[in-house]
């Protein structure tokens, strides 16, 4: 739900695209398959099914990776492919300049976790492993693409359940719009595994029979695993190298619907919200579509409220526009999903062709649309793509067959001033802001032995810096069935910082505000409590409440829920850049009013997964917990509401080295380096931070309380508005080809 008078933003063009699917390898494969209407689900035979009804899947079977991608797990084997073709697709394959300089988002709900499953397996049971946590981290596939193709560009995870892969085109395009990066390969998998498996046909949302989207006997959705892989440059970095744009991205948008974190919100509010969002980003009406590719899931509520949405958005007109979606003979393909339509919506501009929505044979009146159930040939200059997922996540993308012409900004191009209003903290070394940043200055180290995972597989017991029990209820949190370590850090340090900001969910719900999240790990203790109970007591027997709390962006839905966070939303999921890239991301959109308010959290836990993946990755120092928010604000809807600022994010830099980050944010807050009063580094930032910024006292917050993984940006931002000194101070966060620098002064 973003405001509707942003700023317009740039064309950008897709110039290559690839895909795996069950159908082959490749978008010619895929485009093919789907005009002939061809289904791509059969028999689910990869694992023994264990007595689950569920029994038919889109499997890809005898998957071989491209030459030189040698990381081993089957889910990023299909994002190697994609990728392959997509970089070939657009002409930079050959081009080792061209790939140096290209960044890369990788968008997916399970990450390798089929590679992961040893390490979720109870010790002292077949097939346990505890190394194999390294395949359960987000980033590792990430790092595995970017080697194999000799990607030199940002490298940003991300997990947004079934809207990851549209998500990220938003994320490509916004770091695009921003000035951060001039071309971005992203790409959207997931693999069938145990572990997500069972958890899906849990939660009941899955057809014995076949996907029936908006068809009256329709009964569920089945899943597919695959990848879809699309380039986005810069229109001009387009033209000058020759390139031939595929389709043209004018407009995008994600949200959540604050509401349930498996059902829809009512008449799909959201979805209408994040469309609208879209086109308004576009500099387009609703009459400018042409054609939906719609989520269409194929169960009873979400076709239904999809349906409502659409009508909503488009009005009388909503059932004249061509809708189809790809699901019903495709099948879901989880976190690829939104990037495959993205794929199939370029495909129809292109061949002025819709491929037929699958076993659609009986209308139903609720959902009441020009369902395209044949190949149906139209001259399209407009396509609406529409996503949605667990947790509340939405996502939309506006296609053209032309580059847009261009058309003024809406607003001043002075971007607005971003103020922090409010912050909340939880960490070793205290259960608020004042007690950590008390314990900071006191350089008192709070690393102790380990309390509060088991790790069997160890003899030894290491140092941690872990976090006390919390107290919700006092942090304004109301009570929950279930909440894993993780979300509770998440929980309480949001409920401190709206507290101290001065909002409510009434409020936050008016404003239509956002939060974008950043976390290496997301929920691994839930992971492993749901898998044991697969190992356990098999397939059937797993409890369905815990599979969406195993999520990696199970936390950041919680809290769009508690607080009706329905604005701009992003879960990033690398590691210790995870929540500055968030704060960089809420930063860029705040200055291009896309919201009021964006709350940015980072937030990790201990877990015996990550534990164990750092013991195998050889890397012996201190692992912590921590949750640090910061509730960023434009600075007009502060005044407005009569906000007391804490301080102003003056700058940011997002950039593949230490210095050009370092660099771009002290130019965007036109601060000189002399004026600095400090720097708060991790310890991969200490030695650039020493380098670059000579004679400035060097924090490394660290040393003290472990290393807090994806909250590290955030809780130094936090920790810099805390001290008592009078200056700006840096953030500087570094990991390989990813570096965050962020400049802050107190109010």
């Amino acid at each position: 739900m973003m405001t509707t008078d942003s700023a317009p933003q740039p064309a950008l063009a897709i110039t290559g695209m690839g895909a795996v699917t069950p159908y082959g390898d490749g978008v010619d494969t895929l485009w093919r398959a789907l005009l002939r209407g061809d289904s791509a689900i059969s028999a689910m035979d990869l694992f023994d099914l264990g007595g689950i009804a569920c029994t038919c899947a889109g499997v890809i079977r005898n998957y071989l990776p491209p030459p030189g991608f040698t990381h081993g797990a089957r889910a990023s084997a299909f994002a190697a492919g994609a990728c392959r073709e997509a970089l070939a697709h657009a002409g930079l394959l050959d081009d080792p300049a061209a790939l140096a300089a290209t960044a890369l988002i990788t968008a997916s709900n399970f990450a390798d976790i089929d590679a992961g499953e040893p390490a979720l397996t109870p010790a002292g049971h077949a097939g346990h492993q505890s190394a194999a946590g390294l395949h359960c981290a987000h980033a590792a596939p990430a790092d595995a693409l970017a080697e194999t193709f000799g990607l030199g560009g940002l490298r940003i995870a991300l997990s947004l359940s079934c809207a990851s892969g549209a998500a990220a085109a938003a994320t490509a395009a916004n770091l695009i719009a921003a000035g951060r990066a001039q071309r971005v390969l992203i790409v959207g998998y997931d693999a069938l595994s145990r572990f997500a498996w069972s958890g899906l046909c849990s939660l009941r949302t899955m057809t014995k029979d076949a996907v029936r989207p908006f068809d009256a006997a329709r009964s569920g959705t089945i899943f597919t695993e695959g990848a879809a892989a699309l380039v986005i440059e810069q229109a001009e970095l387009c033209t000058a190298r020759g390139a031939q744009p595929l389709a043209w991205l004018c407009g995008w948008a994600t949200g959540n619907n604050g509401h349930h974190m498996t059902a829809p919100a009512p008449r799909g509010a959201g979805s209408t919200a994040v469309m609208r969002a879209a086109l308004t980003c576009a500099g387009l009406t609703p009459d400018a579509v042409d054609h939906i590719n719609a989520h269409g899931t194929g169960t009873k509520p979400n076709d239904s409220t999809e349906t409502q949405a659409i009508e909503d958005l488009f009005g009388p007109r909503a059932a004249a526009i061509p809708v189809t979606s790809v699901k019903g003979l495709l099948g879901h393909m989880l976190g690829a999903a939104g990037a495959v339509e993205l794929i199939v919506s370029a495909l129809s501009l292109k061949h002025g062709l819709i491929p037929p929505t699958g076993n659609r044979d009986t209308p139903d009146p609720e959902c009441a649309l020009d369902i395209v159930t044949a190949p149906r040939a139209l001259p399209l200059e407009c396509v609406l793509s529409n996503s949605a997922g667990f947790g509340g996540c939405n996502a939309a993308a506006v296609l053209t067959r032309q580059r847009p012409a261009p058309h003024p900004p809406a607003r001043s191009p002075q971007p607005p001033s971003v103020l922090i209003t409010g912050l909340g903290v939880v960490s070793a070394l205290g259960l608020d802001a004042e007690e950590t940043a008390s314990a900071c200055a006191e350089g008192e180290p709070a690393l102790f032995p380990l309390t509060c995972v088991a790790l069997p597989d160890r003899a030894d017991t290491p140092l941690v810096g872990e976090v006390p029990d919390v107290d919700l209820a006092a942090c304004g949190v109301a009570p929950k069935a279930y909440l894993d370590r993780a979300s509770q850090l998440f929980l309480a340090a949001c409920g401190m910082a709206f507290r101290q900001a001065g909002v409510t969910a009434d409020t936050l719900a008016g404003m239509q505000a956002g939060i974008m999240a950043g976390t290496a790990w997301g929920c691994p203790a839930t992971a492993e409590t749901f898998f044991a109970d697969y190992i356990l007591k098999g397939p059937r027997l797993v409890k369905p409440f815990l599979f969406p709390h195993a999520y990696a962006n199970t936390a950041v839905s919680l809290a769009s829920m508690e607080w009706a966070l329905k604005g701009p939303h992003e879960n990033v999921v690398t590691r210790a850049t995870a929540s500055g890239i968030a704060l960089v991301e809420a930063f860029d959109q705040l200055r291009a009013v896309r919201a009021p308010l964006i709350a940015v959290c980072g937030a990790d836990a201990l877990s015996a997964v990550a534990l164990n993946a750092r013991h195998a990755a050889g890397d012996p120092a201190p692992m912590g917990e921590a949750a640090a928010v910061l509730v960023l604000e434009r600075e007009d809807a502060a005044g407005a509401r009569g906000a007391r600022p804490l301080g102003r994010l003056l700058g940011c830099g997002l950039a593949p080295t230490p210095e050009n980050a370092l660099q771009t944010a002290l130019s965007q807050a036109g601060v000189p380096r002399d004026a600095l009063r400090a720097a708060y580094v991790n310890a991969a930032a200490r030695d650039a931070a020493e380098a670059g910024l000579p004679g400035t006292p060097v924090i490394e917050p660290e040393r003290l309380c472990g290393d807090v993984q994806g909250a590290t940006s955030a809780l130094h931002l936090a920790l810099a508005l805390l001290a008592p000194d009078e200056g700006p101070a840096l953030i500087l966060t570094v990991e390989p080809d990813t570096c965050v620098a962020l400049v802050v002064e107190r109010a």
